[in-house]
Parts: structure tokens; sequence; C-alpha cells
């Protein structure tokens, strides 16, 4: 197989973040596509406590539906004074029905007494590269793919390969989520994380502490897991349409090419469709490349510019003038988060498949 024009499906239906994605990706030996062109694959619930557990789900669903390269990424915004968040919910800071808009207006209404100097922030992307056909026929071994820091590599056993037959549907499996909640202890994960974040452990006080916790409370109870969970019905929540939660990507890691693959457990992740196209395509081992990139800044106190999108308008990178969102688009690249965090995948990519 010429590996130079393998598939590459980004695990985004959002047009800017496509978009953003595909510039950078421009000048590669990779052919681009969004998952908009795979109908039928699920909207994974993005219930992880960080962002490349969040980014691995994406990529995971993505690689095993459709059996093409997955490219997921997540990205958080933390405020210093906002005790880091929005941090992992930053698409959805503001509530149900959330905008760039709004939610950059909520950080600014909690900031609006904060002074000049305690207004740092940073913005984190975390990148997923998942092949779920790493084997072109000439064998894998340790030595196969290999990658240089800050990049990193995991094997990966694909979650739906195994002896018994596939679930003849998607439908939950009765005690399916308590089985992997007991071996992931994803409540445990959820309840330090809760704590973490409304602890409200500033330095300034400026913010509006109540707004804040309102807000946070309020977040934590839509995850599932969180101890603030309030119950509802996920799907129901976010307007219906296929959705899939994924059990802690951490539970597939594997030993390595040549290591024998266990096949333990009674249940496979539901929520797969079993016409998938991928589920002939997927091999039983995958390859997974890692990276993030991080920009600090800080907060401004209105929207500044017209470009970008999310929280751009009203972040201002450190040693700059401008904000995110008065940067043209090749400017925003070279020095954003996601473009630093691709920039460090394709360095690995292009190193572990020979290019």
């Amino acid at each position: 197989m010429d590996k130079g024009k393998r598939k590459v499906v980004l695990a985004s239906r959002n047009p800017d973040k496509i978009r953003e994605l595909q510039e950078l990706l421009a000048d590669s030996p990779f052919t681009v596509v969004g998952a908009g062109e795979y109908p039928g694959l699920p909207e994974v619930i993005e219930d992880g406590t960080t962002i490349l557990g969040n980014a691995r789900r994406k990529a995971m669903v993505t690689a095993a539906f459709t059996g093409e390269i997955a490219l997921a990424d997540d990205t958080s915004f933390q405020v210093r004074e906002l005790n880091d968040w929005p941090d992992i919910f930053a698409a959805r800071f503001s509530g149900s029905g959330a905008t760039y808009a709004s939610n950059a207006q909520l950080v600014l209404d909690l900031m609006r007494e904060v002074p000049d100097e305690a207004r740092q922030a940073r913005f984190s992307t975390a990148c997923v590269w998942l092949d779920p056909q790493p084997d072109t026929g000439d064998g894998l071994d340790e030595a196969s793919f290999p990658v240089l820091g800050p990049a990193s590599r995991r094997w990966v056993r694909n979650p739906w390969f195994g002896t018994r037959p596939f679930h003849p549907d998607s439908s939950p499996v009765p005690g399916e989520w308590d089985y992997w909640n007991t071996l992931s202890d994803r409540r445990a994960a959820w309840r330090e994380y809760a704590t973490r974040m409304l602890a409200d452990k500033t330095n300034y006080g400026g913010h509006d502490a109540e707004a804040l916790a309102e807000v946070g409370r309020s977040l934590l109870a839509s995850c599932p897991d969180s101890p603030l969970a309030s119950g509802q019905d996920e799907e129901a929540a976010n307007g219906g349409g296929p959705r899939m939660r994924l059990p802690d990507p951490e539970l597939w890691t594997a030993p390595g090419p040549g290591g024998v693959l266990p096949d333990v457990s009674p249940f496979y992740p539901s929520g797969l469709p079993h016409d998938a196209p991928g589920r002939n395509l997927a091999q039983p081992l995958w390859l997974e490349i890692d990276t993030t990139g991080t920009l600090v800044g800080a907060v401004t106190r209105e929207p500044i510019g017209g470009g970008g999108f999310g929280y751009d308008p009203i972040f201002r990178p450190t040693g700059l003038e401008a904000t995110l969102a008065e940067l043209d688009p090749e400017q925003k690249n070279t020095l954003s988060h996601r473009g630093r965090a691709l920039r460090r995948m394709l360095k690995a990519v292009h190193r572990a498949y020979g290019l």
C-alpha cells in the first residue's frame, strides 16, 4: 500500500476546525476528509476529564467506524483567575446552546473586576493519530513506526476485535457500563476533577466567585460519571441522533507487536453500528501517536478582531499586541496551540511512516 496516499478522517464536524486542520495538513502526503463524509458515524460523548482522553475517544470511534486513519484533537482553555475554567468544557462553557460569542462573553463577565496583572490564560490542544491498519503486509515489530519526543507512541488493541460475535446492534448491554467503571474507576476520576475545579483557589479573587461556582456545578452535572450528575438522558440532552460513550481508552493499551492480545472482556463497547464500514477493515492492533501544544497569554477586556473562532477574540498571546482573532490564518497557525500540536504530529508521522 502507498502509505503516502492513505485517507485521514478528521474526527470533527465543526467546519471551522475542519478548515483550519485542512490548511495545516495541506502539504501533507495524506488525503484528508471530514467526519461528515461518513453518514452514521456516531457523535462521541466527550466525558473524559482530560483533553487527551477526549481526543482518544473521538479517534477510536472514528477509526473503528471508518477503518481509516483518524486524526482527532481536543482543546482546553484555562483561565488562571477562574480556577482553570472553562478547561475541557471550552466548547460548551455557557451551557446548552452555547456559541463562540456566548462562551467568550461569559468569561469576560466573570472576569470584569479582575486586574490586568491577573488575567493570565492558556490554550492547550491534544492531537491523536490512530491507524487501525498499521500492518501493510510487511509485519509489525517493536521497531515499527518510530517517533521522537515530544510525540508519544502507543499500541492499542482493537476494542471490537475478538472471538465472540459482535453485538447485533448498537443498543447498550445491561451491566456493561458498571463493568467498565469497575475496571477504570471513572467515577473516582470525576470526583477528583470536580473537587479540584470547584475549590476556587485563585490568587486575586477579583472574579465573580458565586457565578463561577454556579457555572461549574451546572457543567459537572452534565457529565454522567460526575458526582454532580443530573441523571438526565444524555442523548435527549444533546438533540438526539447516534451518540456513543466509550470507556477509558487506556483500557486497550497493548504491549506491542508480537504480544498476545487478550480477549478477556465479556463486552464490546456498545454504540458502534454493526454495519460500520471499518468492521471488516480494522486490524487487531492499532498504532496511536499523540502530541500536545500550548499557547500562553492573557484575557482581554473585550472581544477584538474578526478572525479565528472560539475564544480567539479575547485572547492575546504573550509578546504580541494582537489577539488571535486579529492574526491572519498563516500567522495564527504558526504560533497557535493547535498549530504547534499538529506540526509536532506531522513531524512524528513523517518519521514513523518513513516519508
